[in-house]
């Protein structure tokens, strides 16, 4: 069981109350959709849920970690079409702690509002694990940059408005030589090409082409080189907050096998008292709330501003594993049923396969854990 506080138990059933009430009539057919819609995008933000890292002086109600955590899960336990710009409204705001004031004055309040949308692109067509070694330039000229280069498996990237990119001031500095850039849409030079995913349909997955594009300095976020450490803090909280969404749909499935498996008769009495069939809801429980302790154990830590890096890692890996094989094991169990298109489960089975691969593989994830666990003298190299 997980000891949430008295005000962060009150959050819980307020997002639980507004995901069901709000969010769960169509979720299904929006899994569907190629975009987030306007109609979900306006309850979110309506329900202060895009405004959780935002400051009270733009119109935000920040929570903590934890409470953040809880609103990933109670909200893609009904709708996952909500993931992909929950997300970047979180990560975002904190970045932008950094960001000249005309930037914050204008973006933030709208972002909150839904009424502009921002996504985040590091990634690129040979990079993505080892973000020191992006290669999208950004060239001093002035008080502008020009920025070229690709950015590609961007999430939310044929729907947003404006993206927080990251670049190389510096070729070679390495990872001192990344600086990040906000960089609205509207500015010519920018071309954008949809992905076909199996998954994750709404968030608009894409590839994003910049052609000297001309960005003033005011819009770079902290000073040159500051780009990697800012986006390797945002990549600790973004894992956890991703398998948070997993648990959400593993646990709504959880829930609806439950229910299935004691209406289900077979041999003259429900499904449900058979070892073969009860062993998998047993297995599934366990390793769903093994995952909701990794991941609330990274939260707290991080609202104590102590160490985590190694149990977001744990969070990120073993959670993902523990969240998609739930899912599949449990689809199994509704037949015929749960492999067609008339339960949402398949497409929860879709979708959780990306959460496993994007903001750091299972790979990456166990690097992580050993550095940490071996120190800097030990650890193993790549």
């Amino acid at each position: 069981m997980i000891y949430f506080t008295e005000s962060q138990k009150r959050f819980q059933t307020f997002v639980h109350d507004f995901a069901h009430n709000e969010l769960l009539q169509g979720a299904q057919e929006r899994a569907k959709l190629d975009h987030t819609t306007e109609e979900v995008l306006q309850k979110l933000a309506g329900a202060g849920l895009f405004s959780l890292t935002t400051p009270v002086k733009y119109g935000g109600s920040p929570r903590d970690c934890v409470s953040i955590g809880i609103a990933f899960e109670e909200v893609c336990s009904i709708d996952f079409s909500a993931f992909s710009f929950m997300l970047s409204h979180v990560l975002i705001p904190l970045m932008m702690e950094w960001a000249d004031g005309h930037l914050r004055d204008e973006w933030l309040p709208i972002m909150g509002k839904a009424k502009k949308l921002v996504c985040f692109a590091n990634t690129e067509p040979d990079c993505g694990s080892d973000a020191s070694a992006i290669k999208m330039s950004a060239v001093r000229e002035g008080d502008s940059y020009v920025i070229n280069g690709e950015k590609t498996s961007i999430s939310g990237g044929m729907q947003a408005d404006a993206v927080l990119v990251t670049t190389k001031t510096d070729p070679e500095a390495g990872a001192k030589g990344v600086t990040c850039f906000f960089v609205p849409f509207s500015l010519p030079g920018i071309s954008r090409s949809r992905f076909q995913d199996m998954g994750g349909i709404p968030s608009g997955r894409a590839s994003i082409t910049f052609s000297d594009v001309i960005i003033p300095v005011s819009y770079r976020i902290g000073r040159e080189g500051e780009g990697f450490i800012k986006v390797m803090r945002s990549f600790d909280f973004a894992r956890v907050l991703v398998i948070l969404a997993g648990v959400g749909m593993a646990k709504q499935t959880l829930s609806e096998a439950i229910e299935y498996i004691k209406n289900r008769p077979a041999f003259g009495g429900p499904i449900s008292r058979f070892e073969g069939v009860s062993f998998k809801l047993a297995e599934a429980a366990t390793l769903i709330e093994a995952t909701r302790l990794l991941c609330y154990q990274a939260l707290k830590l991080r609202d104590e501003n102590l160490p985590h890096t190694k149990e977001v890692a744990m969070a990120k890996w073993y959670g993902g594993t523990c969240v998609s094989s739930s899912i599949h094991e449990l689809l199994l169990l509704f037949g015929w049923r749960g492999y067609s298109e008339k339960l949402p489960i398949e497409q929860r089975l879709r979708d959780v396969i990306g959460l496993r691969i994007g903001d750091g593989t299972g790979e990456i994830m166990k690097l992580i854990i050993a550095r940490e666990i071996l120190g800097s003298r030990f650890r193993p190299v790549i």
